[in-house]
This record gives structure tokens, sequence and C-alpha cells, in this order.
């Protein structure tokens, strides 16, 4: 084999991105089609990159989550987590990964609750819905209240897959 053949056998190869092909179409002078093909290409690439790097930051993310202990008494004195637990346990991991999230609602009869997790250009939704809470003595404000923040804290966890663990404290 020849020197110049070793030599090209050893260098690192990169391999062509859609924005490297833009680049020398546009430098031959090819058509419009061809750039606007090559664009679309580019497009579809970044978002491909988008939900692999979003994919590796929920990844990561998951592994830092330990599960939440459930720190409220509720209907039945059954225990839960609160959206306010969920949040000092999630909040600064998923930052750490570049990560966040946020919600979307609507009303008709019912309240639709989406939490939109978000990264890197890349997002995921996941939707809850229910009716007002009417149960106990509240007014209709704090019935839509009650059911707003039930569905963030149950869509938070759906997107995310998260655990509640009961309290082990001294039993652990």
């Amino acid at each position: 084999m020849s020197a110049k053949a070793k030599t090209i056998e050893n260098e690192p190869t990169t391999a062509i991105t859609p924005m490297d092909m833009i680049d020398r179409a546009l430098s031959s002078g090819s058509s419009p089609e061809t750039i606007s093909r090559l664009m679309d290409l580019q497009e579809r690439w970044e978002k491909n990159q988008a939900r692999k790097d979003f994919d590796t930051a929920i990844a990561s993310a998951k592994y830092e989550i330990k599960p939440i202990v459930r720190n409220r008494a509720g209907h039945n004195s059954k225990k839960y987590v609160d959206f306010a637990a969920i949040a000092r346990e999630v909040d600064p991991v998923l930052a750490r990964h570049g990560l966040a999230y946020r919600f979307r609602t609507t009303q008709t009869d019912r309240i639709n609750v989406t939490c939109i997790l978000f990264s890197h250009g890349h997002s995921e939704e996941s939707t809850l819905s229910g009716p007002p809470d009417k149960t106990g003595s509240k007014n209709d404000i704090q019935a839509i209240g009650s059911t707003l923040t039930y569905l963030q804290r149950y869509s938070l966890v759906q997107a995310l897959g998260l655990a509640a663990a009961d309290d082990d404290d001294g039993g652990g």
C-alpha cells in the first residue's frame, strides 16, 4: 500500500451534514428547488438531533430523580405527593440537564391540562382532563383550582414517569 493511501486511511472522517450540502449546492449554483429540498433535509436532521438530545437528557435526569415521599393526606386520609414537593425534587435535576416543563390548559365542561416537557428544540406532551372538583365546600373557582393542581401534578408525573414512595423514615 502506498504512503498516500495509508495517510488517507488514518485521517479522521467527519460526516457531511445537510448544512455542508447546502453550502456546496449554493457554491455550485444549484437550482432553488435543490436548495429547498436540502433545507428541508436540514430541518429534518435538526429535529432528529433535537429528539436524540432530548432523549439523552431525559434518561440522565430520570437516573437522578429519586422516588418522592408522599407528604400530604388527602381524601380518606390517603397520602399523596403535593406539587411543591415534586417541583422541589425534579426542577433542579431537570435544569441540570437542560430540561423544563410548562402547562397549557383549556376548559369546556372539563378541564384539560397538558404538561409540555421540552429541551434542545424538542418537546413532548402529556394531557389529562377532569371535571371541576366540587367536593367539600369549594366555590366554583376553588373547584377549578383544585382540578388544575391535581392535573398539573399528575400530568408532570406521567410525563416524567415518576414514582412516589411511602415515608419509611426510621423504618427503612
